[in-house]
């Protein structure tokens, strides 16, 4: 069984506080089951911001790909996590 690399209330907090920095809410709060169609905040362009804030706080790049399919909390999650296992 594989070990995660990400643990998941860390980065639900690292989103959390990125979340709020891009879409403007000190009070907003996330899951792992939040997903784009569950903030009307959560726009285009935010979703651009929300991807770099990742990049930034991971040390990742998400292929472009990813960023246009990614639509959820849980989402941003695996795909940090692929890019965060050894190997």
């Amino acid at each position: 069984m594989e070990c995660s690399m990400v643990d998941p209330a860390e980065f639900i907090e690292t989103l959390t506080r990125i979340f709020r920095e891009e879409l403007d809410d000190g009070k907003l709060k996330i899951t792992m089951d939040t997903d784009q169609s569950d903030l009307e905040s959560w726009d285009s362009l935010a979703h651009v911001r929300i991807v770099m804030g990742i990049e930034r706080a991971y040390g990742i790049q998400f292929d472009v790909s990813d960023i246009e399919s990614i639509k959820s909390v849980r989402g941003f999650y695996g795909a940090v996590e692929s890019r965060s296992a050894p190997g």
